[in-house]
């Protein structure tokens, strides 16, 4: 599905579903400007998984023919909490960042709505104060300040994992 959001009657960018993971090199680039450590085959590798599940969606937002963002939703569903969703998103640093934010979360919570979803939840940094603001003009409410903790899954895979989350705990969201 596909959309154009408009904020203050301009066109600000495209968003549409990713249904391919063609655009590997663009979300690897810009999930790297988070602090995220991401080559273009692992942004491959793990969208083809994801492209893949009906509790997921990959939103891109297009401007001028460039990916310039994304937003990751999951629908989570948990025994305290009815259904909500998680995000996580990335935009090109630029003047039209928060317009893109802006599209992208906006599409995000229109796939949650379509799921049933009370809310959608995520997560931000404690050091990221413009990305609070920003959440906040979204009408968001910080409810909670938490650690972030990692354990690994098995014998070698989850420790590199956990070192690339620690490493971009600082800038990350």
């Amino acid at each position: 599905m596909s959309t154009n959001r408009t904020i203050g009657g301009h066109d600000c960018c495209h968003a549409f579903e990713l249904r391919a993971s063609s655009d590997a090199v663009e979300i690897a680039r810009l999930t790297t400007q988070l602090g995220y450590e991401l080559t273009e085959p692992q942004a491959t590798d793990r969208l083809s998984r994801i492209l893949l599940r009906s509790d997921q969606q990959f939103f891109v937002a297009d401007l001028d023919g460039r990916s310039v963002g994304w937003v990751h939703v999951v629908l989570a569903e948990y025994v305290d909490a009815e259904a909500v969703c998680r995000d996580r998103w990335a935009g090109r640093r630029s003047s039209s960042h928060r317009r893109i934010g802006r599209a992208l979360m906006g599409r995000a919570e229109v796939w949650a709505k379509e799921r049933g979803c009370s809310m959608v939840r995520l997560s931000s940094s404690a050091t990221r104060d413009a990305a609070h603001r920003f959440y906040e003009s979204l009408g968001c409410t910080n409810i909670k300040t938490q650690y972030a903790l990692c354990q690994t899954a098995g014998p070698g895979r989850g420790r590199a994992l956990c070192r690339a989350l620690r490493s971009a705990r600082g800038p990350a969201s």
